[in-house]
Parts: C-alpha cells; structure tokens; sequence
C-alpha cells in the first residue's frame, strides 16, 4: 500500500526529541515501512524517518525562514500532501481535522486523527463532513459529542526497543511534561513531599515554571532535570520508582503513560480523561478520583510488580499493533473508494 502520513509540524518528525504527535508519526512510518508499504511522510525539515521525507518547510514554526504563523506552516505542510493525493492508495492527516475539507479535491481516500481534545468547530467541521473517516485516539475524546462515531478508536502506541526495561526502582518519583496548571506540577511536587519521596522535574522551562515551581526546587527533595529526550528521557522514566500524572482536567491521551510503562515504571494518577483507559488500575498504575489524594495512588503504584507493568504495556501499546489498527482502517476506507 502507498500511504502518507502527515505530520504536524511543530518539531522534525524522528525517532527522538520529537513532539508528541511528530513521535507519533515517525513510528507509525517505521511500522509501515517494516511490513513493506511504501511510505511518505510530509513534515518539517530536519525529519529523519525510513522512508521518503518530503520536506515542506524550511524549518519548524518561525524557524529558519518557515513562517511565524503555526497555522500557516500546517496548512503549507498538509496542501502540499494533498497536491501529491494522486500519488498515494491513502493519506493520514495528523495535523488536526484541517484536511476534512480538502477531501473535495484529494485524489485518494483521507483517514484524519485529532490529536488534542476537540472543541465545538471540530465537531461542527466532522458534521459538515459526515462521510469523513476520522479516527480517534481514545474512547473518552469524542465523548462530549457523542452523535459522531469515530471510525476506530487506536490508541497510541511506542517501539519498545526505544525503552529500556528496568527491573529495579530508583529512589526518586519523576513528573515529565509542560509546566502549566492543567498538567499539575505542583500537586506532583505536594504528594512526593508528604511521602518524604524525592521528585524529579523534567520539561521545558517556562513563565508558569519560573514563578511557581523553581521556588519549590531544592536540588535535593525537589530536582529539576531540564527538557530532556532520547537516552535521558528513557534513563529517567525507567530510574523512577513511579511516574506522577496529576492532570487536572482530562486529556484524551498521555503519551508519557506508556513511555513510563515500557520501562516498567508504574503510574499513581488522577482517574480523569484517558487515564483510565490507558492505566491498568492495580497492574500498571493506581488511580484515585480527581479532587482525591494522589499520595494514595503513589503508595499503591510502589507496590506493583516492574515486570508485570511491562508485560502489560507490551501487550496493549506498542507501535506494532498501532500500526496493525490503522492499516485496518486504510483498507477500510481504500475498499470503499473502489466500490463508489
């Protein structure tokens, strides 16, 4: 099968220090390629990926000469695939629902994924565009808007070579995203502090971080590891003896869930948005209701098994059966093309 993936275009599309849905993209494209469909993927310049790169911009947003308007630079990355349609059995957008009206002029079936929890206008764009396929990422992402059924529901998934299994925990816990109050840094920083259990902070430095978290960073009980990707990120999440995910309004995927699960670390989270479909409450994690108190959870996840934490993460999220579900869907849509 021909297939194009396109990305979004925040960060290169590669195997490390990529965004989440550049990540994403990039094993999907070495899925693909590995079972021998001939793969292009449409994204920023410095991608690396096995297969055809078709560099759209010159650089990621405002990078390099790329344009400084972040829309600007998806719509130049997503036209320029669906210019090349004719070229393709199938084309996945990744960059939010924007090629469901461009449909009209492809020239081969679209597949469309949301990667962020959608808002009114995506629901009205899909409506617009009843017969579009559009995959979700979850069960709980569409949920609000439940006259429209995705296609199917893939979850993510990560190549596991990429995370390294640790059997032992360290001594510290590890809080790895953005520093912004939806994420719950602070509430991190809280529940290791009444277990007396030393927190690692990773994630790009920021206004939120500088003004309420470094206050709060010792060096000693509370560490600050800076942005971190590729062999640091990997040695951090699978050092820690449990990963806090204290998110305080819901989510319709955390990636670094299963990154931390491959490498046997287990998570204590609030049971809001994906979580609970992405966590195995008792097996991969502890959950307590939001609003509850997370050192519960962070008492019950360093008690569970490293090893069985891994197992299961193997068996639901890797980039294998990722891949499996959405040539699924590629099929799908392909078959319907031939029968209209």
């Amino acid at each position: 099968m021909r297939i194009a993936q396109v990305s979004t275009v925040a960060t290169p599309v590669r195997p490390t220090g990529a965004g989440s849905v550049e990540s994403i993209v990039h094993s999907l494209t070495a899925e693909f390629t590995r079972l021998g469909h001939q793969v292009t993927v449409f994204a920023a310049a410095g991608s690396d990926a096995p297969c055809e790169v078709v560099e759209t911009l010159s650089g990621t947003y405002a990078q390099n000469g790329a344009p400084g308007d972040w829309h600007l630079c998806e719509w130049i990355n997503l036209c320029a695939a669906v210019e090349r349609s004719g070229d393709f059995d199938v084309v996945h957008s990744h960059a939010y629902l924007w090629g469901v009206p461009l449909e009209r002029v492809a020239r081969c079936p679209m597949v469309h994924t949301l990667h962020v929890a959608p808002y009114a206008d995506d629901a009205a764009l899909w409506q617009a565009n009843p017969d579009a396929c559009v995959t979700s990422i979850s069960e709980c992402q569409w949920g609000s808007f439940p006259s429209l059924r995705p296609a199917a529901v893939v979850p993510h998934g990560v190549d596991p070579v990429q995370h390294t299994f640790q059997p032992e925990a360290g001594d510290y816990a590890c809080f790895l995203g953005r520093f912004i109050p939806g994420k719950g840094p602070l509430e991190a920083i809280k529940a290791a502090r009444a277990l007396d259990l030393r927190v690692v902070l990773a994630g790009p430095r920021n206004d939120f971080y500088d003004h309420h978290v470094a206050p709060l960073v010792d060096g000693r009980d509370v560490e600050y590891a800076g942005p971190v990707g590729g062999a640091d990120r990997d040695a951090l999440l699978g050092g820690a003896c449990v990963l806090l995910y204290p998110v305080q309004s819901p989510e319709p995927f955390g990636l670094v869930l299963i990154e931390a699960m491959m490498s046997g670390t287990p998570v204590a989270a609030f049971s809001i948005g994906a979580v609970p479909e992405i966590v195995d409450d008792g097996v991969t994690g502890c959950c307590v209701t939001a609003g509850g108190h997370l050192t519960d959870a962070v008492q019950g996840a360093l008690s569970l098994d490293r090893r069985a934490v891994r197992e299961r993460a193997l068996e639901r999220f890797t980039a294998e059966r990722m891949a499996s579900r959405y040539t699924e869907v590629y099929e799908r849509v392909v078959e319907r093309a031939w029968a209209l």
